[in-house]
């Protein structure tokens, strides 16, 4: 009888280039791997496996954005597209994994790719520099911020227009966003007001309204959906906070610039990228305590555990 797959999280990191593999059973580093590539914001909060590749995007030095898709197990860029002008922040498939649509905030633009051509096939012009981007488990709606504009936007993914959009307040600078996994709220993170915002996924009605730390980033839920970790890229905590009350019940202190949080599958443990240490934070979550740091590349920025299911 087989034994079963180890579990692995893999932090990608921006200044090396490379990837490192952490065992998740026993959270030990196993390796160092090169990819070339310089893979920021990769997240489990996003849908980016369509079954064979992971897709994501690479900020090029000349102000560009490749789309790409990495063959995990081989660590490899096995495909790449041209989209526009960045930087990008997310890359997440439809639910036929037909496209792949990434914000390009610097053309002010939305664009889908077809992930088995690699032809552009839809572009929607949006706001002042749209930060990230995120769905609904069903592929309906799709949210962004648009950060220079302090706004976030709701659009229709089947007809790939914006329905919707509202106004997070002068000066917010709402950075990025994700919907909670009952589909029923869309978090976003203010950068400038230091604030978490949740808003009503249908309405943008606000929600609730939670003062958190210095620059706060992103967020993921825990597999159970009962809790949300916040990261702060200047700070060096995590919040911890129910989505039940919308009230933060602890802060989990790491390190300083953290970026994407990932769960295990199980839950028990959680792993934030801290590019401030140049590690991988590993956090019990239970006791929703740091257990130790592990040495990653240079700026660990994306991070992912996997194996991983899509929404």
């Amino acid at each position: 009888m087989r034994s079963a797959q180890p579990v692995l999280a893999y932090a990608f990191n921006v200044g090396s280039k490379d990837v490192t593999i952490i065992n998740t059973a026993t959270n030990v580093r196993i390796a160092s791997k090169r990819l070339g590539a310089a893979v920021k914001w990769l997240s489990n909060e996003q849908d980016f496996f369509d079954g064979r590749l992971v897709w994501t995007y690479e900020d090029l030095p000349d102000g560009t954005v490749d789309v790409i898709a990495i063959d995990l197990p081989k660590v490899q860029v096995a495909r790449r597209v041209r989209a526009g002008k960045g930087p990008a922040h997310s890359v997440v498939l439809t639910p036929d994994r037909r496209q792949a649509i990434v914000n390009l905030a610097g053309d002010d633009k939305l664009m889908a790719v077809d992930t088995r051509t690699g032809t552009i096939v839809k572009e929607l012009s949006v706001g002042k520099f749209p930060c990230d981007l995120d769905r609904t488990a069903d592929g309906r709606f799709a949210y962004f911020p648009e950060r220079d504009q302090d706004t976030v936007a709701m659009m229709d993914l089947t007809t790939f227009q914006v329905v919707k959009r509202v106004s997070m307040g002068e000066g917010t600078r709402p950075h990025m966003l994700r919907v909670s996994p009952d589909g029923r709220f869309v978090w976003v993170q203010n950068a400038r007001a230091n604030t978490n915002v949740i808003l009503d996924a249908r309405t943008l009605d606000q929600v609730a309204v939670l003062p958190v730390g210095r620059a706060p980033v992103t967020n993921a839920f825990t597999p159970d959906g009962h809790l949300s970790y916040i990261s702060h890229f200047a700070d060096n905590f995590i919040s911890v906070v129910d989505t039940r009350t919308f009230k933060e019940i602890n802060r989990i202190r790491v390190a300083e610039g953290l970026t994407v949080i990932a769960f295990r599958p199980d839950g028990k443990f959680a792993y934030v990228a801290a590019t401030g240490v140049n590690g991988v934070g590993v956090i019990d979550a239970d006791r929703q305590k740091l257990l130790k740091l592990i040495p990653a590349g240079t700026q660990p920025w994306g991070l992912i555990v996997a194996p991983t299911r899509g929404k």
